[in-house]
């Protein structure tokens, strides 16, 4: 062995091995390619114990190793990944199941179709189960119907995520080895562009909507589907709440509503732009920043949904949003959205709040004129309109409305 290598070396490169499998893990890729990359993971992940226990077998390290192993491997997560590994090698090959849901969205419901399966025996393009829902969208005549089709991907037999136990086996193996290096404090080129190389794959350190949820829209007198694509600010699992307390520092007069207001008016300001954010705040005096952009109205429909599927588990208890958005003649209503924008009257920085009692506030900022502060006061000290929050945050008004009453009901 080259002894220029460091001691972690060797672990490491099955560690980038792995990832580098998992990466090639797609939706959309046949069940032959997918089950190839998933039996390489396990294999390569399982393997990185076996030659962490070699290199460090004749050095004073292997206690701490083994320490580390126990507290950070030796879990249901860590069982299921040797078992695995185990079984792709000797006996066959990941027996892998698709699952995936369409839902489409409206201003006053969401409707999911119910899940479709798929095998290796009877998998089919994503592109046949779009163009197969051609009958139904038409039949709901609208000018526009927005839809998305989000995978779901199991062990045949099985309830547990995939995605989810690939995430937290990643970031349990990340901590053990940051750990051991920490320990074992040893200068090595090769670790270190492993290590830079690691940092840098897709599948652990963007948003599980990004791998996973594909959002469409069907213009219906067009009869043509499109594809959307988006854009995220995303800090990484688990690291997405700051206490209130932080906003309360940088922004010390007003209630939360005004807060969010200065913070995005100076922003807009100084870009002249702005990606849409939502502000969700959590019963335990937290806050979440969810920023995105996207190509087609889809994705905030989804995105609004999905909040509003964990406003009661992760007890959320307010949600605030703002995003630019075009103002127009309400006779234009009968076209398009695209063909709309051409008979814009004015373009308004718009915010919208909604909490756990109902209380709801909106304002709203023509963004030719953010920049000029005796205007942006006049606005905030004006008495404010009977509050209108858009269609596309129904989905998280009736979950608050319906949690409400259910409490009233006690």
């Amino acid at each position: 062995m080259n002894n220029s290598r460091g001691l972690l070396y060797p672990a490491l490169h099955k560690f980038y091995s792995a990832l580098s499998s998992l990466e090639k893990f797609e939706k959309g890729t046949n069940f032959f390619d997918n089950i190839r990359y998933l039996d390489n993971f396990f294999s390569e992940y399982r393997n990185i114990t076996f030659v962490l226990q070699h290199s460090l077998a004749h050095t004073g390290f292997l206690a701490t190793y083994e320490k580390l192993r126990d507290e950070y491997l030796i879990n249901q997560v860590g069982k299921w990944f040797k078992d695995k590994r185990n079984e792709v090698l000797k006996q066959q090959p990941f027996d892998l199941e698709k699952r995936i849901v369409i839902t489409i969205y409206s201003g006053e419901t969401t409707l999911s179709f119910p899940e479709l399966i798929f095998t290796i025996d009877n998998d089919v393009e994503i592109s046949t189960i779009v163009e197969s829902l051609r009958v139904t969208l038409l039949s709901l005549r609208q000018l526009e119907v927005m839809f998305s089709a989000e995978y779901f991907f199991y062990e045949q037999g099985h309830t547990e995520d995939l995605y989810d136990n690939f995430i937290f086996g990643i970031n349990q193996m990340r901590l053990l080895m940051a750990a051991l290096k920490l320990s074992i404090n040893e200068d090595c080129k090769l670790s270190d562009e492993l290590e830079n190389k690691i940092e840098l794959m897709n599948f652990y350190r963007v948003p599980k909507d990004f791998l996973l949820v594909d959002d469409y829209v069907f213009f219906a007198k067009k009869d043509r589907f499109e594809k959307g694509s988006r854009v995220t600010m995303w800090g990484g699992h688990g690291q997405s709440k700051s206490p209130i307390e932080n906003l309360n520092k940088a922004y010390p007069n007003g209630d939360l509503f005004s807060k969010f207001e200065l913070m995005h008016l100076v922003f807009f300001q100084m870009q002249k732009t702005l990606l849409p954010t939502c502000l969700v705040v959590y019963a335990d005096d937290t806050f979440e920043l969810i920023t995105f952009g996207f190509s087609i109205k889809t994705t905030v429909y989804r995105k609004f949904n999905e909040i509003a599927k964990r406003i009661e588990a992760d007890v959320i208890t307010q949600v605030l949003f703002v995003t630019e958005m075009y103002v127009y003649d309400p006779k234009h209503l009968d076209k398009e959205s695209r063909q709309r924008i051409k008979h814009t009257q004015k373009e308004i920085l718009a915010f919208y709040m909604v909490d756990k009692e109902l209380a709801m506030k909106t304002r709203s900022y023509d963004t030719k004129q953010v920049d000029d502060f005796k205007y942006i006061a006049s606005v905030m000290s004006a008495k404010p309109d009977k509050p209108q929050l858009p269609y596309f945050m129904n989905s998280v008004i009736h979950e608050f409305s319906r949690l409400k009453s259910e409490s009233e009901k006690k």
